[in-house]
């Protein structure tokens, strides 16, 4: 985020952040959201803070964007029946609002024990056939735990066959998206590789730490069947 603030500095650009996975997430010392002129978060069931369906909020110290944001999500309206500009429905219903203030108590104790087992991750891993992201920030919160190869199907495979469930997010990188294909031409090297090669591991609060380890033996095990080197990239 530093490095983003310096090049919107520079171009006079204004950063709305996308903190959908970042619940509780720092940068730099500074909670995610507040960094930009706005950030948005997604309660979807899976994140790091979920409802039992779709929901999301926007944060702003801005006052006026964050009236024209409640105007928007509600139809555009200013007061009832009266529509100040074209918006949407949008509006967190009382029974999601509801299992999010129950579960709010318990965010900063699971994120806590998701940093956890991704440091364990990353002891395990060494030296392992994968590619372990750095850590570029004390502050994250480990929505995923994603490591990157060169053989993602075989590993892939190798887990399953072990009683490992494993995901790819995201298999198709943006500039390959039908609905920027007018946008993007020529080739996205670093944005086609990550999409070839990430690989994200189990990571939720209630895995334990003999699950972590027993995942990263069985990566370290696909290394002994002769195919170690070949797999970091």
């Amino acid at each position: 985020m530093p490095s983003l603030e310096r090049v919107a500095s520079r171009h006079n650009l204004t950063i709305v952040e996308d903190c959908c996975q970042a619940h509780l997430a720092t940068a730099a010392g500074r909670p995610v959201g507040t960094i930009g002129v706005a950030g948005a978060f997604s309660f979807y069931p899976t994140k790091n803070l979920g409802a039992l369906g779709d929901g999301g909020a926007i944060v702003t110290g801005d006052a006026a964007l964050a009236a024209r944001m409640k105007r928007i999500r509600n139809g555009g309206q200013s007061d009832r029946y009266h529509h100040a500009e074209l918006g949407i429905n949008s509006r967190l219903d009382e029974m999601q609002a509801a299992i999010l203030r129950a579960r709010l108590p318990w965010l900063r104790a699971r994120t806590d024990q998701r940093r956890a087992l991704a440091t364990r991750y990353r002891s395990g891993l060494e030296g392992a056939p994968v590619r372990v992201p750095l850590e570029m920030d004390p502050g994250h919160v480990y929505h995923l735990f994603p490591v990157r190869t060169l053989r993602r199907e075989e590993l892939q495979a190798h887990l399953r066959s072990a009683g490992i469930d494993t995901l790819v997010h995201y298999p198709v990188p943006i500039p390959r998206q039908p609905a920027f294909a007018s946008a993007a031409s020529g080739r996205w090297p670093a944005a086609e590789a990550a999409a070839e090669q990430v690989l994200s591991l189990p990571l939720h609060p209630a895995l334990s730490m003999t699950e972590v380890d027993s995942v990263a033996a069985a990566i370290r095990a696909f290394s002994g069947n002769g195919e170690g080197k070949e797999l970091a990239s």
